[in-house]
This record gives structure tokens, sequence and C-alpha cells, in this order.
């Protein structure tokens, strides 16, 4: 079944999930594929600019705060097609890496709009402390995975190399007798501040983005503790079977149809989505005239 229509308005913003398939380990911490995953963002991010207010990865699921620039055809294409090439980017790099074929991620994107910045900040440090939550470590920053914490945290942008294999191909291919290493390129990836943070010094930013993390972290740890859990840590991450995948299964939830504070404001949407036209269009690129409450 695809996803509902989305019904963009002004100053929407979307968080999304999307798993592996079988729900394999297959974003296990590893250099290489952290370094795949932060040169896909970054390409595809490079041709189709969108708002990136978060990227994390778990070891076999991946977190994202997303929104269009603007409601115009043009820039809602851009973040249709900035999912499409991410996700192709990953998945014939993952593909290629653990010398594997088939799918990668088990369903499409589950995106589901918020309503206000502070619903999209309750998303962003949830994403980000998710690795936490699950006892896969006692603190983000020893996670060894995909996560732009630390950009988040410092305000540095890390550089992930990639090798353009289009240059390479320019230069002659295997006719040149150069190998494809010699093509190394390196990208970025831009992340936007939340929209109530945006007259935030970046300092003030990061401090803020720091010090909720160490809240979320020592809440974890205490919880944790009085179960008398310890979180795996890095060296047994380390040694996860790309292949395997977790022992319990997962229990479903129905997906929301927003994220909201109070119950008048899912209300509200709800009514408004309901009024909404579908054209039936199915993959959601209609405009809606209304405003969000930023």
């Amino acid at each position: 079944m695809g996803d509902r229509p989305k019904m963009f308005r002004e100053n929407m913003a979307y968080s999304e999930t999307q798993r592996t398939v079988d729900r394999a380990f297959l974003f296990r911490p590893d250099e290489v594929i952290r370094q795949l995953i932060g040169s896909s963002a970054g390409r595809a991010l490079r041709k189709h600019p969108v708002r990136i207010y978060w990227l994390e990865f778990n070891i076999n699921h991946l977190h994202r705060g997303i929104a269009p620039l603007s409601t115009s055809q043009e820039d809602l294409r851009h973040y249709l097609e900035f999912t499409k090439m991410f996700n192709s980017l990953v998945a014939k790099g993952i593909n290629r890496i653990l010398k594997r074929q088939g799918a990668v991620y088990s369903t499409s994107v589950r995106s589901t709009e918020t309503i206000r910045s502070a619903n999209l900040e309750q998303q962003l440090f949830y994403a980000v402390t998710n690795v936490v939550k699950d006892g896969l470590v006692d603190k983000v920053s020893h996670w060894r995975g995909f996560s732009l914490y630390n950009q988040m945290a410092t305000g540095i942008a890390e550089k992930f190399q990639y090798i353009d294999y289009p240059a390479w191909r320019g230069a002659g291919g295997k006719r040149s007798g150069k190998k494809p290493s010699a093509f190394l390129a390196n990208v970025t990836i831009e992340l936007s501040p939340m929209p109530h943070q945006q007259h935030w010094s970046p300092a003030k930013r990061q401090s803020h983005f720091r010090r909720e993390v160490r809240a979320i972290e020592k809440d974890c740890r205490e919880k944790r503790e009085a179960l008398g859990h310890k979180p795996m840590g890095p060296t047994k991450l380390a040694k996860l079977d790309p292949r395997d995948r977790p022992k319990t299964l997962p229990v479903r939830t129905r997906k929301p149809l927003c994220h909201a504070s109070t119950k008048a404001e899912r209300d509200e949407y709800k009514k408004g989505y309901r009024d909404f036209p579908d054209s039936g269009a199915g993959c959601g690129t209609q405009v809606s005239t209304g405003e969000t409450g930023w």
C-alpha cells in the first residue's frame, strides 16, 4: 500500500523513518558504510536541495527530518527526488560493499508531518538519541555508525569521501589504466536549524542541543541501570553480522496522521486533511494554501 498523499503546506516539515529488509543490521557501525551514507546524502542534497534537520542511522533503520524549501513545483520535485537519489546511492553502495543483491529497504519511507517547531525538535532528539534508547551505546558520542551528532553539537561539518565514477568514466574508465580510487571527491551535508531557532546564534543552538542530549542520555542510563542492563558498546557492535537481525519481533504501531502536542492540534489537522482534495495521485504532490502553526 502506498503512503498517504502529502498535504504540502507552507513551513511544513516531515519526520521520516525507514527500515532495512528483514530488519537486517545493514547499517551497523562500519567506517566504509558511514562514508557511503554521508556522501550519498551530500550528493543528493547538492543535486536536489532540501532542508535537512537531522539524519541519523540505527543498525537497521534511519531517521530523517526533512522539508522542501518551498511549495513551488520545483522545490517539491527536489523533495521527492532527494529521497529517491539518496536511497538509490545507499542501496547500491551497501550491496557492493557487502557483496549482496536485492532490496535494502523493506518498506517505503514512513513520513509524518510535524505540526509545530516544538514537535519537530522533539522528533530530532528522539532520532539522535535512538541508539541510546535502544541500549546500543551509553552516549551518542560513543556511536560509530552514521550520525550528524558532532555537526549539531559543534557546528563543524564533516567531509565525506566517495569515488566519482562519472569522472573516472569520463577520463576513459578502464582504458585509461587509472584506478577509480584516484577519483576521490569530498562532500558535506548542510543542516538547517530548527525553525524557532533560526535567529539563535550558532553557539546557543549547539549549547542547547548538547544540554538536551545529555539530559536524555542521563534518563536512559538511569532506566537501564534500574533494570540491571548494560549497553552493548562499540566493541560488541563492531562484531555484529550485517546479515543478522533482532531475535524479537517488532511491535507494530499505527502510523500517526501527524506529530502534535495536543489533541486539539491533532483534531484540527485531521479536519484539514479530510477537507483536503485528494486527486488520487498517490505520491502526494498536492499543495494546500494553509500554513502550519510555525
